[in-house]
């Protein structure tokens, strides 16, 4: 559907809704008398059999509120990223169509697919005898057009940073709490000495927007490093991306590398064979342009492993230069590159000639690296453990339930 229509459609099923006494079975602007004593049901709705970042989010949610035992509703089918290949699923998971109880609803989708699911499921996944949460994850200072409209349907709001939740406040004038991605505790990578080879690793979801991701600007830098390297320093660089990643999209990264030891891993992995790679991993790199909290580099932290990324977004409400090696860089412009974004603002374009010095550094004093991985990992369970998240979903039910929305 072309942007105008798409505009119309969403304001009027926006209308009709909040005429039908959604969210929550109440007009809007109608304020709870208080607090509820506790959370008797819970339901997480979202992407959860993708592999996929907000697919992970909702399978770490559901996981960091297991004493709750949230029931999980799939709406997976709405997705542009692959189901995980892992079978069984890691949730088993309720059709979004049936009729789910529960008393409680946190939606971790963004308003883009909302006018597919209510054409797809109606509206039984939006019940209107629950309290219903929104969970915004998004990647500029500026939300699309239309969002604060599909978002004032929902009682609560959170996001999963800092950053993103000053971004949501700013376009619905709404209280925003923040609920961090869960990210479990994970042993260590300890690297096997007799491996003299350094692995540096970058991923990307193309449908994320490969120009936000900015795998080029990793192979630019670790090529640049290459140069300055001792003659018997041996490195190679990963480039992680999915199986239905477009051919023109490889073959421009391919021409970006020329012969240099850099692998395009171009595959759909299950959570063992991630695993796999995360323990061949010496470090991660991800200069992205933005970040609306970086789940791949709480990963990486989590293990210890060292990190180089761009100074920016959400990753810095969980790390700092104490467990990070960052890489500054000026305000991002589009210059005519094409992206799902319809504007870049709060980006950061990442210098690659400093990528490339913390590259040689990881290389010279990796034990240092280490060493301030394992601070990262120290200071990560501070901000994204169960214990938080759960808290924070507390936070967020007690403030939905005494909340005024805009009529």
């Amino acid at each position: 559907m072309k942007p105008l229509a798409r505009q119309i459609a969403l304001r009027g099923i926006v209308s009709a809704l909040r005429r039908c006494g959604l969210p929550a079975g109440r007009r809007s602007g109608h304020r709870r008398a208080s607090a509820p004593p506790g959370v008797r049901t819970l339901a997480v709705v979202g992407f959860l059999e993708t592999a996929s970042g907000l697919g992970a989010a909702a399978r770490g949610l559901c996981q960091a509120l297991a004493d709750l035992r949230p029931v999980p509703v799939s709406l997976s089918a709405l997705a542009r990223t692959a189901l995980l290949p892992a079978e069984p699923r890691p949730v088993a998971t309720v059709d979004p169509g049936s009729t789910v109880g529960h008393d409680v609803a946190i939606h971790l989708y963004n308003p883009d697919v909302f006018l597919a699911a209510v054409r797809i499921h109606g509206t039984r996944f939006l019940r209107a005898n629950a309290l219903n949460i929104a969970v915004v994850n998004w990647e500029t200072d500026r939300l699309p057009p239309r969002w604060a409209d599909v978002l004032s349907l929902y009682d609560g709001l959170c996001a999963p940073s800092s950053f993103t939740a000053r971004t949501v406040e700013r376009a619905t004038g709404r209280p925003v709490t923040v609920v961090p991605n869960f990210v479990p505790d994970r042993p260590p990578r300890c690297r096997d000495r007799s491996d003299s080879t350094y692995e540096f690793l970058c991923m990307f979801d193309h449908h994320s927007d490969i120009e936000r991701k900015h795998p080029a600007a990793a192979i630019r830098a670790f090529r640049a490093a290459l140069r300055a390297l001792p003659a018997d320093t041996r490195c190679r660089l990963r480039i992680k991306c999915h199986a239905d990643t477009p051919g023109a999209v490889i073959a421009g990264l391919r021409r970006e590398c020329g012969a240099d030891p850099i692998e395009i891993v171009a595959a759909t992995l299950s959570a063992a064979r991630m695993e796999s790679l995360w323990r061949e991993c010496d470090c991660l790199v991800s200069l992205h342009r933005s970040e609306g909290f970086g789940l791949p580099i709480a990963e990486a932290v989590a293990r210890a492993i060292p990190v180089i990324a761009t100074r920016q977004g959400g990753v810095l409400d969980f790390v700092d230069d104490d467990g990070c090696l960052f890489v500054p860089g000026p305000a991002a412009l589009r210059n005519g590159r094409q992206s799902d974004y319809p504007e870049w603002s709060g980006w950061v374009e990442p210098d690659t000639a400093a990528a490339a010095a913390q590259m040689l550094r990881v290389v010279s004093a990796y034990d240092d690296a280490v060493a301030r991985g394992q601070r990262g990992r120290r200071r990560l369970v501070t901000v994204t453990s169960a214990a938080v998240v759960q808290a924070a979903v507390e936070e967020a039910i007690a403030r939905a339930h005494g909340a005024d929305r805009p009529e």
